[in-house]
This record gives structure tokens, sequence and C-alpha cells, in this order.
């Protein structure tokens, strides 16, 4: 039991550290500037949908924070930072879809940030809001990694993130 409340107040941190800084972007279906490459031209981009399922409530906002290789997670910042209001939540269920991203390695996780205070809430020993990561259901006695969840994009993708609440 000790072991168990070790992993998860380190798995805790981690995420809470992961997800507390300024945001980027709002809501929406914002695009990111198309990369050039060195002869000048715009790389092809591609969309990410992502569907996020079982929201316990409609209170407060969804945190989304992207990864790469050069900001893998728990990295402060992420390449990409977006806030969504739970009024988009239908149901228990949010589908959204960001466009602008090139071919490469990258992840997301997210944080349901029921207070909108920008911080992964504490009771006892364990978080008091969920969280999620793209394509990947965290249920290991450690910490996620970056591999975890990290997938190569190649073309439009959707993504699912179950939400893990304590």
């Amino acid at each position: 039991m000790i072991k168990i409340i070790c992993v998860s107040a380190l798995l805790i941190h981690t995420l809470a550290g992961a997800q507390t800084d300024s945001v980027v972007y709002k809501a929406s279906n914002h695009e990111i500037k198309a990369a050039k490459n060195p002869l000048g031209k715009k790389e092809e981009t591609y969309s990410i949908t992502i569907t996020v399922t079982h929201i316990r409530n409609h209170d407060g906002v969804i945190r989304f924070k992207f990864f790469d290789d050069a900001t893998p997670f728990p990295h402060k910042m992420g390449f990409r930072k977006v806030v969504v209001p739970k009024t988009l939540v239908t149901g228990d269920s949010l589908r959204v879809t960001y466009n602008g991203f090139i071919s490469k390695n990258m992840g997301i996780a997210l944080l349901d940030d029921e207070n909108n205070n920008w911080e992964l809430d504490f009771g006892w020993f364990l978080p008091k809001e969920g969280h999620a990561f793209s394509d990947y259901y965290h249920t290991a006695l450690r910490k996620p990694t970056y591999k975890d969840f990290r997938f190569l994009l190649t073309g439009d993708r959707k993504v699912i993130m179950k939400m893990k609440y304590y």
C-alpha cells in the first residue's frame, strides 16, 4: 500500500508540474504556422482530432499540452498548450480538432482542471482532478513516460483520451 501511495504521489507531482503554466492558445481550431524546410518550401501539415471520454462533470476547463521529441513529457511547456472550456463537453465526451501539425513524433497529455486554478488539486494523497494521455490509459505503478503515449504523426490522426480519476 505504501508503494502504491509513493508511486501515485510521484505520478501526481509529475502531472501537476506538466500542467500549470500559462495558456498559449484558447479553444478552437487554431492552426500552427506551417514550418518551412531549408529550401523555403512549406511542409505538409496535418490535423489531429481528439476525443476525450469519461469526463465526470462540466465544471472548469480541459488543459491540453502537446509534447514532441524536442520538448518531451514532462517538459513544463511542451510545444503547444490549449485550454478548452467544458461548456463544449457533450454528455461525458469532448471532441476537438486542431490543424497545422507537421509530421513528427508527438504526444498529448491533459488535465481536467475542474476549478480552473491552473494546477492539479490533491486530496489526501491522490489528485482530486483527472488526467489523460493520447491513446494510452495509465494503470502502471510508475509515472507515465513520453514513450508510453507518443505517436508518429504522418497524416491526419484521431486520438482517444480516456479520463482517469482517483
